[in-house]
C-alpha cells in the first residue's frame, strides 16, 4: 500500500514539474519570437494548452513503453522480480531492475526526442 502511494505520488510530481518546464519553455520561446510586437499575450493559452496535452501524451506513452518493457525483462528472468524486491529484499534484482528501467528511460527519450 505504501509503494502505490509512493509511486502515484512520484508521478503526479513528475507531471506537475513537466508541465511546468512546458509553460516556461513555451513562454520563453513566445519571448524570443515576439520581436517587438506588443499586441502578443503574455500568457499564449492555446500553444500552452497544446503543449500541456502534447506532454501529458509523450508521458502516457513513455511509460506504457517503460512497463512494457519492465514485463518482458520481468518475463525473461528465471525468477519473479516483484517478488523477489518486495518480499525478499533482494538488492541485485532491484539494482538490476532500476538498470533496464534506466535504459529503456534513455531508449525512450532517444526515441520521443
Amino acid at each position: 500500500m505504501k509503494a502505490k502511494r509512493i509511486v502515484s505520488l512520484t508521478f503526479a510530481l513528475v507531471m506537475i514539474s513537466i508541465i511546468a518546464f512546458a509553460i516556461v519553455a513555451t513562454q520563453a520561446i513566445a519571448q524570443d519570437a515576439e520581436d517587438g510586437a506588443d499586441d502578443t499575450a503574455l500568457f499564449p493559452w492555446k500553444v500552452i494548452a497544446t503543449d500541456i496535452i502534447l506532454v501529458a501524451i509523450f508521458s502516457i506513452v513513455g511509460l506504457i513503453i517503460l512497463m512494457i518493457g519492465y514485463k518482458v525483462f520481468d518475463l525473461a528472468t528465471p525468477y519473479d522480480l516483484n517478488r523477489q524486491i518486495a518480499e525478499e529484499n533482494n538488492v541485485a534484482a532491484g539494482i538490476a531492475v532500476a538498470g533496464v528501467i534506466v535504459s529503456l528511460g534513455i531508449i525512450v527519450h532517444a526515441a520521443m526526442g
